[in-house]
């Protein structure tokens, strides 16, 4: 009984005391850190991609915007990501690679916007490595605290458009994943066992994301020449089951101490975007939010919890559309990213800012291979938080082929 009531107040402190941490800290909380993907071509462009439309990609940000495509695509993409993590108690660098997302648009019948969309996107990501060491009881400990997964989605949607100007999205969301939490405390002091909790949370549950796009805004406006388009999107709220089975260790014993269940209720959430789409540029912004108070978690955060905004500007350099040399046909991108995480600890949100860029390099008749850039800072040293600024760099194919092509014979 006293080992237990020593390894709760050893636990306590990992929530009061500074610490050395590995990987991105504030994904400890909640879910984890969420991944904003549309495309790698809304990534570069400020992940503003809510009214971005065109034939040439697959747009996993708004189902709507598929009503666009004219022949199947493909497209994957991988990510490597770079930190430097500093607090109070020092600093440290972490760096890792991921999936990024695997996608097919398939148009079924082009001339009413009618398309398919199959996709597998991560949606949450949870990596840290935290440490401390404190005297509590009259030993010194050691405290480990790491955790690893996150969420991820697999979708399935269509597009229609039901008037030239107007287009209709709609997309079914699975969310699936594992999210593996673990906390060593090491004593000096023999007298003291040393003790582990490892658990694993499996989640699992669906929700809906619908979407419109509409290219008539200009004459709305009173300028039909003026090529705007509006993009809006919704997703419901989703309701995960979870199961979590937590494993306690000690020298002598390995017991499975607990197996709970319950729900994680992930939010409802808008998106509002705007692109200006002329032949030789192209100009996207957009503005999201997701009501995370009126979440429900299956293990509630230790901090405060708020509202999730993200808002992106972005600028597009298309290839010409009569190319004379190879460099006429490579787009390039820039953009403008902050996000209000939905986290706030000791009174302060988590806030992070990025600038990103990149370009897309075509690689066959309808191919592009498009490489991204993305370097910004999250957090803040103040009130003994953590500074993490983070480096990006992204890598995505896309390419199509024609199907459901009829042939006529003479």
């Amino acid at each position: 009984m006293n080992r237990q009531i020593l390894f709760l107040a050893v636990l306590a402190t990992l929530l009061t005391r500074p610490v050395l941490a590995g990987g991105p800290v504030y994904t400890r909380f909640g879910v984890g850190d969420l991944l904003f993907f549309g495309s790698n071509r809304v990534q570069g462009m400020g992940i503003s991609g809510y009214a971005l439309t065109g034939d040439g990609f697959i747009n996993l940000a708004n189902p709507a915007a598929l009503a666009k495509l004219s022949l199947t695509r493909f497209a994957g993409g991988f990510e490597y990501w770079s930190s430097s993590l500093e607090d109070n108690a020092g600093s440290q660098r972490f760096a890792t690679g991921r999936f990024q997302s695997l996608a097919m648009g398939i148009p079924v019948a082009d001339s009413a916007g009618i398309s398919l969309v199959v996709s597998a996107t991560p949606y949450s990501t949870v990596d840290y490595d935290v440490r401390i060491v404190s005297a509590t009881g009259g030993a010194q400990a050691e405290q480990t605290l790491t955790g690893t997964g996150g969420l991820s989605t697999l979708t399935i949607g269509g597009s229609f458009r039901p008037s030239r100007d107007l287009a209709v999205g709609l997309q079914y969301v699975y969310y699936y994943g594992t999210i593996h939490r673990r906390l060593a405390v090491d004593f000096d002091d023999v007298a003291f066992a040393d003790t582990e909790v490892r658990t694993a949370a499996f989640h699992k549950g669906s929700g809906f994301t619908l979407g419109m796009t509409y290219t008539g805004l200009g004459s709305l406006l009173g300028n039909p020449s003026l090529p705007l388009t509006l993009g809006i999107v919704f997703t419901t709220p989703a309701s995960l089951s979870v199961k979590e089975e937590r494993l306690l260790l000690t020298e002598n014993t390995a017991d499975t101490t607990q197996v709970r269940r319950g729900t994680t209720r992930l939010p409802a959430g808008w998106g509002l975007g705007i692109t200006y789409d002329a032949s030789h540029i192209i100009v996207s912004g957009d503005i999201g939010v997701q009501h995370w108070t009126s979440a429900n978690f299956f293990e509630p955060p230790s901090v405060e919890v708020r509202n999730n905004l993200k808002a992106g500007v972005g600028i597009e350099i298309p290839g010409k559309r009569n190319p004379v040399t190879y460099w006429d046909r490579v787009a390039y991108r820039a953009g403008f990213a902050y996000t209000a995480s939905y986290l706030a600890i000791n009174g302060r949100g988590i806030d992070s800012w990025a600038v990103s860029g990149g370009i897309a390099l075509p690689i066959g008749p309808d191919a592009r291979m498009s490489v991204g850039l993305t370097a910004g800072k999250r957090g803040t040293m103040n009130l003994g938080l953590s500074q993490e600024t983070f480096f990006k760099l992204s890598l995505s194919i896309d390419a199509s082929e024609a199907w459901f092509i009829t042939i006529e014979e003479d």
